[in-house]
């Protein structure tokens, strides 16, 4: 009874994957390296990111390919943000689930020069070992 249900753990996912991607001014080097390598485990071996835009992110990678490009933002950036709403259930089963929902990203390089991003998604998990794991995200318009 007091385990989380299948819709808590996803929901604690998408929480985590805010907390940990999010990156404030006064982080360290030492935590930069630390959080890309907590960054992977949010994501299945192989995922697909369906974007509108033709973004280097875009297409299928690995969760090792996906981290190292995050770890190439987080360095490039002095700030970033992440957060979601309006999460949704569209469907739920042993090994597979899908959810929707808006996600708002920003980032401020170097420079000083911010970006924000906002996008309403379809996300698909997968249980790997057990855990869920991000395995696709196709960005939908807005």
């Amino acid at each position: 009874m007091l385990w989380p249900s299948e819709q808590e753990r996803i929901k604690n996912l998408f929480d985590d994957l805010c907390e940990i991607t999010s990156k404030t001014e006064d982080a360290s080097a030492i935590s930069d390296a630390m959080v890309v390598k907590d960054f992977r485990k949010f994501f299945a071996p192989r995922i697909t990111i369906a974007i509108r835009s033709k973004a280097k992110i875009a297409g299928e990678h690995t969760d090792h390919e996906l981290s190292q490009q995050y770890g190439r933002l987080r360095l490039a950036s002095s700030r970033i943000g992440l957060h979601y709403e309006n999460l949704n259930f569209v469907s739920i089963d042993d090994e597979t689930a899908s959810v929707s929902a808006r996600f708002f990203a920003s980032w401020t390089g170097k420079s000083g020069k911010t970006i924000r991003e906002d996008a309403h998604t379809q996300v698909g998990l997968t249980k790997v070992d057990g855990d869920w794991k991000f395995s696709q995200i196709d960005y939908l318009k807005r």
